[in-house]
């Protein structure tokens, strides 16, 4: 239930937050006695507590689930207000989404059942896009696609920093949850300013300097006067956030892919300190994912008929999948963007710290475009397949880094098995992401610790490493399970629970976690 936390601190007045009813069965008497019908005058046919809708409303990816009370759709910030004010009289508990793609971690689900779900993919209104000084204005049902279309459309000088959660993912949702992508402007939360909130009780907050009108101050400065409450609104839940200014990227004269590959888990320690080392002095400024083999063939569709019975890889399956698609055991991407004497002044930089590491490659969109047409015009045949796998992974990385949101890295939720429906949400999957000091020695530290933990509960472990910011990397992981078999639900919750007991004892912990809590059996 959205109760009043008190990570809020002083800055929201206690009265904002209602006391929660006694039980579910009073929470369930007072919506279908009173709150029901308002919702019904207020909203219309975009409020429903119709089973089916309360039934689909409930999917996830998890093995767990929540059901709800129903869902509303409101359409601005005004309704919203009203909303709160009635869920608030009567102690209703809400809880708010923008688009409902939280793939792997609870996905639109609530973390209890019984919760009124706020739809809020109806406020999708791009409100600004300041050119000059580069930021945008958008409301929460916004998706990077739409805005990338947008900016595409209107021919700007700006880009925008995109996932690989695909083009219906909300921006304002993702950063909420402290989500990040690839270029300089990865990590969205340190990107975005002037949050328009509803409280509780239905009253408006604005952070940093977002109250001052005559100015365009409050899109530009995130801070205000006294504490910064922004951090207060990120992976809480306790508001519903109407609005967001999101700092845009002046699109450079050049942007330069960059790869690497090892088979060598020596080698590898050595380039993760490397990166980090790079990240640090500024060379490296975009993040930079390391991704171990299982995940980078993830997206494939050869990867799952090497393992038809679905037990991990062997070492030694592995470094033949591996030597057959071309791919290491692990394998790095990232991206440098500036003046064409920037990027080629850091490319001499990068060639200088990966000398006697690993062979380093660069490519540009001209690179991506020959490669590209080189595979499609080679035989359909097995000796070729390195070379599609190759152009592939090039090209859907290459999209990422230019801003160009893509449904290919959607694929690899499917590895376990491909649901009827071939939707994500239909899937087996669980998203596991420590944080962890920028080193090669406590990447090693925690893989060493958690893979064997996956593998004998029977899963496979892809890992990418994934230096947010210049001193900690997040090592996103996740777990595939089948729904259609009854056992593999309990088994994957079951190693969920083991890593994340294994994370608390090395001490990192997880930068976000799900809606829904999976520690309880």
């Amino acid at each position: 239930m959205n109760s009043p936390a008190n990570s809020l601190g002083n800055h929201f007045p206690a009265s904002s937050f209602p006391v929660p009813l006694a039980s579910a069965v009073d929470i369930v008497n007072v919506f279908n006695r009173s709150v029901r019908e308002k919702l019904t005058r207020l909203f219309g046919q975009r409020f429903s507590n119709r089973a089916e809708d309360r039934q689909e409303l409930s999917k996830t990816t998890l093995p767990k689930s929540t059901y709800p009370l129903g869902v509303v759709q409101p359409e601005n910030r005004d309704e919203v207000i009203q909303l709160m004010k009635i869920l608030n009289e009567y102690q209703i508990p809400w809880h708010p989404f923008s688009r409902g793609c939280n793939w792997g971690y609870g996905a639109r689900c609530a973390s209890e059942d019984n919760h009124l779900m706020i739809d809020l993919r109806r406020m999708n209104r791009i409100v600004e896009i300041n050119e000059e000084l580069a930021y945008a204005v958008i409301e929460p049902g916004v998706s990077q696609g739409q805005l990338a279309m947008e900016l595409e459309k209107r021919n700007s000088g700006l880009m925008l920093d995109v996932t690989g959660a695909g083009p219906d993912a909300s921006i304002v949702g993702n950063t909420l949850q402290r989500g990040f992508g690839h270029t300089p402007y990865g990590d969205h939360f340190a990107h975005s300013c002037n949050y328009e909130a509803v409280l509780p009780d239905g009253s408006l907050k604005r952070t940093g300097f977002g109250d001052v009108t005559n100015s365009d101050v409050g899109h530009v400065y995130p801070y205000g006067n006294g504490p910064c409450d922004q951090g207060s609104f990120v992976q809480s839940n306790q508001t519903v956030v109407t609005r967001m200014t999101i700092w845009l990227m002046p699109r450079p004269q050049t942007i330069q892919g960059f790869g690497f590959k090892t088979n060598d888990l020596g080698t590898f320690r050595k380039i993760v300190d490397r990166v980090g080392q790079l990240r640090r002095e500024g060379i490296i400024n975009s993040v930079v994912h390391i991704a171990n083999d299982i995940r980078v063939l993830s997206t494939k569709a050869g990867l799952k008929e090497h393992n038809g019975q679905n037990e991990p890889f062997t070492p030694a399956q592995r470094m033949q999948i591996a030597a057959r698609s071309g791919m290491g055991l692990w394998n790095g991407l990232g991206g440098l963007y500036g003046t064409n004497g920037i990027v080629n002044a850091k490319k001499k930089e990068i060639r200088q710290a990966f000398k006697g590491l690993c062979k380093i490659r660069f490519f540009s969109q001209r690179h991506v475009q020959l490669l590209n047409a080189a595979a499609k015009h080679a035989p359909e045949t097995r000796s070729f397949e390195r070379m599609r796998n190759l152009s592939s992974t090039v090209s859907e990385v290459y999209e990422l880094l230019c801003g160009r949101p893509s449904q290919a890295h959607l694929q690899g939720a499917f590895n376990r098995n491909r649901p009827p429906s071939g939707n994500v949400i239909d899937s087996g999957l669980i998203w596991i992401a420590p944080v962890i000091p920028n080193t090669g020695s406590d990447t090693l530290r925690l893989l060493g610790a958690i893979e064997p933990i996956a593998n004998r509960h029977g899963f496979d472990l892809p890992v990418t490493i994934s230096p947010v910011a210049a001193r900690s990397a997040v090592c996103v992981c996740n777990l595939w399970y089948d729904k259609q078999v009854a056992s593999d639900g309990p088994r994957a919750s079951s190693c969920y629970r083991e890593i994340r007991q294994m994370m608390d004892q090395l001490g990192y912990p997880p930068y976000r976690t799900a809606s829904i809590d999976l520690e309880v059996p």
